[in-house]
């Protein structure tokens, strides 16, 4: 046996909310330090051939060359310390407060068809016929 129930659901939701904020303390604190020395750096590329093939171009091969390259790092000293940073503060003061109005207009149609158990049918029948 199918069985078929059908639901209609309708709200008007008319919500008040009122928020209280207390003040937010806050702390930070901190330390650091940062060095980086260099002596001389050299790196040098002489040029690099390249040849690309080209399948539908009467010249099929274009060749050619990159670079030439060069790096070089004289002395390099960099330094960075930072040492016991604090903040403190807080955020907010007391009683700052907010209201907020919601209004909703939901409605839902629900269908659900099924095959009841034999227990669960004859329970319902014997609910209905009382």
């Amino acid at each position: 046996m199918t069985e078929r129930t059908h639901i209609d659901v309708a709200a008007h939701p008319d919500v008040n909310f009122r928020v209280r904020m207390k003040p937010f303390e806050f702390e930070l604190g901190g330390q650091a330090s940062f060095a980086l020395t260099t002596g001389d750096i050299h790196v040098r590329f002489d040029e690099i051939p390249v040849s690309v093939v080209i399948p539908f171009l009467p010249r099929r091969v274009i060749a050619g060359s990159v670079g030439p390259f060069g790096l070089h790092i004289r002395p390099f000293e960099a330094k960075f310390r930072a040492s016991d940073l604090s903040a403190r503060g807080v955020l907010g003061r007391e009683g700052v407060e907010t209201d907020i109005h919601a209004k909703g207009d939901c409605k839902a149609e629900i269908e659900i068809s099924g095959k009841l158990a034999e227990a669960v049918k004859a329970a319902v029948k014997t609910i209905v016929e009382e």
